[in-house]
């Protein structure tokens, strides 16, 4: 098994949508990066447009891929990604965040483009992982990918839809992937296959965790069901369990998690989190300096954890290229 931390590298404080674009939180990366370096773990910065078009961001993450300390792959964010159009949901910064999945082909694909270019332009190496924003992932934004070099995605959250999510106004909203896998697989499309590593999401409660099937069907079935809500209510109120270092998940929650997926022999696992998580008071996460030291007190406990198992890092597009099914 290999540790992959993903860190989704973008503008202040997404949730507050159509605020103007700052990227300030980027300033907090080194502290992060350094705690990496302690304990040889390599991350994967997915970065997004506006990212691409910060001075301080440009030398920092050249820096780190020269140096061999990271990867930076892409992260679309529909409404900062150039082109844009007019109509709710297509504008620059538009309040209306559209999910990728959303968009018309040609629409998605300039933006990867464009974006794929940017980040080319700005750090010196092409990208070759891939998130999309607000997880948007479908059939068409693999595509996209393949038609732009892409090796491997991580938009897949098992266990979760996003269905009910708004997008584009009077759109489908999110995908649904209540079904996907949990173990990486190839996503193949006219055009080519992409490798697809899901998100390391997972229940960890007695009996979902012994059965995906049965993991599956309640999540599905959980809102429609008098009964299962009792269940969630009384046991599963915190499932699944995500490898996300968000309040109200401590280290015990994430050790178990690991556990599991170590009994299911997972060949990867996947921790995202938010660049602006780093930064006080620039997420919903982490509203001030204590919830920030109380983050880095995780992580740290997290990176012990996994040495004292023996797992290592990879990046995202390590893992993919050496991954075979």
């Amino acid at each position: 098994m290999k540790f992959i931390i993903t860190i989704d590298t973008e503008g202040d404080n997404q949730w507050d949508h159509g605020r103007d674009l700052t990227v300030e939180n980027i300033k907090f990366i080194p502290r992060f990066q350094a705690l990496c370096e302690e304990y040889g773990i390599k991350p994967t910065y997915l970065v997004t447009s506006e990212v691409c078009q910060d001075v301080f961001a440009k030398d920092l993450f050249s820096s780190y891929l020269s140096k061999g300390l990271a990867e930076v792959g892409a992260h679309l964010h529909s409404w900062t990604t150039p082109p844009f159009l007019g109509g709710d949901g297509f504008r620059e910064n538009d309040p209306n965040h559209a999910f990728a999945s959303e968009l018309p082909y040609d629409l998605l694909n300039e933006k990867i483009a464009n974006l794929t270019g940017q980040i080319t332009g700005s750090f010196g190496k092409r990208p070759t992982s891939f998130r999309s924003g607000r997880y948007g992932f479908n059939e068409n934004v693999a595509r996209a990918l393949i038609a732009n070099s892409y090796v491997v995605d991580s938009s897949v959250t098992p266990f979760v839809s996003w269905a009910k999510h708004s997008g584009i106004p009077g759109g489908n909203g999110g995908p649904d992937f209540l079904d996907f896998p949990v173990t990486p697989f190839h996503f193949k499309v006219d055009g080519g296959t992409l490798v697809e590593i899901p998100i390391t999401i997972m229940p960890t409660g007695f009996p979902l965790r012994n059965s995906i099937k049965l993991a599956q069907y309640y999540f599905r079935n959980v809102d429609q069901s008098f009964a299962l809500r009792i269940l969630r209510k009384l046991f599963y109120s915190n499932q699944p369990v995500w490898l996300r270092p968000v309040p109200g998940t401590n280290l015990s929650h994430l050790s178990r998690l690991i556990d599991v997926t170590i009994a299911r022999k997972l060949p990867f696992i996947i921790m995202m989190f938010h660049s602006s998580e780093l930064m006080p008071g620039c997420s919903k996460y982490r509203p001030d300096s204590n919830s920030i030291e109380e983050l880095y007190e995780l992580l740290s406990g997290v990176f012990k954890l996994l040495a004292e198992k023996g797992i290592e890092s990879a990046t995202l597009t390590d893992a993919a290229q050496g991954y075979k099914i």
